[in-house]
């Protein structure tokens, strides 16, 4: 929300424009506005009590926001992003990396998603991805430290004494899951998975 009282209308436009830039800017650090054009509803506002952007999608180059409550004001940006991009097939469960992706400007008009701006971290990928596709966030995952029916080393701490033992995981696991395993006794247990991959009791 932004508070404001009778301005010059070129003012008002500018004050507009910029709420809706800085929640573009906010979602994406590298993007590069190139022009915004807004379009009233109506009579043009003479005064501005509240801008409201909560409806604004950052992945869509057109939008509405609301003013005084009751005014609406479409408007169209054209601007690109810095964003992930395959640069040869990528299969599933492959990890992302400077071998197979690259970061180059895509208009933000070709957005459906929201895309990787950067290449992450111990991640691999959920599915299939083609030469010269767009890597969306949601097709990318935590791969597994623990797979089913792996051995894994298990640490328990009680009273400042580590103590350590091996098992069989029962599950898959990533790093903070909770998952089963089974000790050499066929005792069950449930464990937190630790960024090493052990099991801590």
């Amino acid at each position: 929300m932004f508070l404001l009282l009778f301005l010059p209308f070129f003012l008002i436009a500018g004050v507009i424009e910029n709420n809706i830039t800085s929640v573009y800017k906010q979602s994406f650090k590298n993007i590069k506005i190139q022009n915004l054009t807004i379009q009233y509803y109506g009579r043009k506002p003479t005064k501005i009590k509240f801008i409201d952007t909560s409806n604004i999608n950052p992945k869509q180059s057109t939008g509405i926001v609301k003013i005084n409550n009751s005014k609406f004001i479409h408007y169209k940006i054209v601007a690109k992003i810095k964003v992930l991009k395959s640069t040869k097939i990528i299969n599933k469960n492959d990890v992302i990396n400077q071998n197979n992706s690259k970061l180059l400007w895509t208009p933000l008009k070709n957005l459906y998603k929201l895309p990787l701006t950067k290449i992450p971290k111990n991640s691999a990928t959920k599915m299939y991805i083609p030469n010269n596709h767009l890597i969306y966030k949601y097709m990318i995952t935590i791969p597994n430290l623990v797979k089913k029916n792996s051995p894994i080393t298990i640490i328990s701490k009680s009273g400042g004494i580590e103590m350590s033992f091996d098992a069989t995981a029962m599950q898959n696991g990533k790093k903070g899951d909770i998952i089963k395993i089974r000790d050499k006794n066929n005792n069950i247990y449930k464990v937190k998975i630790d960024k090493n991959g052990n099991g801590v009791l």
